[in-house]
């Protein structure tokens, strides 16, 4: 039996993996996925070992991450069985709140057909309080007992707010909107255009949380959105690489009105 390492060609791990040459050249140029050696031709040459991390860069990529951000998840202490594994258990918890929300439109669907009745008190099963619970229990975990207390002053909050969760997830959405086609337009996170839907959504935030929302609050705030995959996954999904600059842009108007 050979027992020999198997190394391929940056052609022949292209073909391997269904990913092209040229975006195996923008990994190794950006640092994320830098061959094993280059031949004295110039030839890339792939290991074991850069196969499994392709592999791995191809997860993160296929659950929404873009390469900035999967750059510094590489980056963590922890070695790759325990990114893996930990990654794994946020796909199991997507694929069972997915799994609940297709349950539920089913039933939505075939209530709206008059194939079946869908009782009032089952409409919003997937958007229950486990799913808030359990982000409450990742923010005190990650950011100590003190958390526990501000959670709890931002329900007083929300409760007493005229316009009511849905309200202010409404004008949340729109100042979203607003900053997205800021985004698209090419404006860089620190542009002065940025400034009054910046402070909205700070001002905004500070009405959920019960309290000012600090400038020093606010960085913070921008850097729990790129900490958490569901932030990460809720901001790709509304433009592609807007993940990272809305936490970017937050940071700098932080930056600037604490100046």
């Amino acid at each position: 039996m050979d027992h020999r390492i198997r190394e391929y060609t940056v052609g022949q791990l292209a073909k391997l993996s269904g990913v092209t040459v040229r975006t195996l050249h923008h990994y190794d140029a950006i640092g994320l996925l830098t061959p094993h050696h280059v031949t004295h031709s110039g030839y890339r040459v792939y290991g074991q070992a850069e196969l499994l991390r392709l592999q791995e860069i191809l997860f993160y990529r296929a659950f929404g991450l873009p390469l900035q951000d999967i750059a510094v998840v590489l980056q963590d202490e922890a070695d790759a069985l325990t990114r893996l594994r930990a990654h794994r258990e946020r796909l199991v918890s997507q694929v069972a709140d997915t799994q609940a929300l297709l349950s539920t439109l089913d039933r939505t669907i075939a209530t709206l057909s008059k194939e079946a009745k869908m009782p009032d008190t089952d409409l919003y099963t997937p958007f229950d309080a486990a799913k808030q619970t359990a982000y409450e229990d990742w923010l005190i975990t990650t950011y100590g007992p003190q958390m526990a207390a501000d959670i709890a002053t931002s329900k007083v909050a929300v409760d007493a707010m005229p316009e009511g969760i849905a309200g202010a997830m409404s004008t949340l959405a729109d100042i979203e909107a607003r900053l997205v086609t800021h985004f698209k337009a090419g404006i860089a996170p620190g542009d002065a255009d940025l400034r009054a839907d910046l402070e909205a959504h700070r001002a905004l935030m500070g009405r959920l949380w019960g309290k000012e929302c600090a400038p020093e609050a606010y960085a913070g705030l921008g850097k729990l959105y790129l900490s958490h995959p569901d932030f990460v996954a809720r901001y790709e999904r509304l433009a592609e690489r807007f993940s990272t600059w809305l936490p970017a842009a937050m940071q700098a108007y932080a930056a600037e009105i604490s100046a």
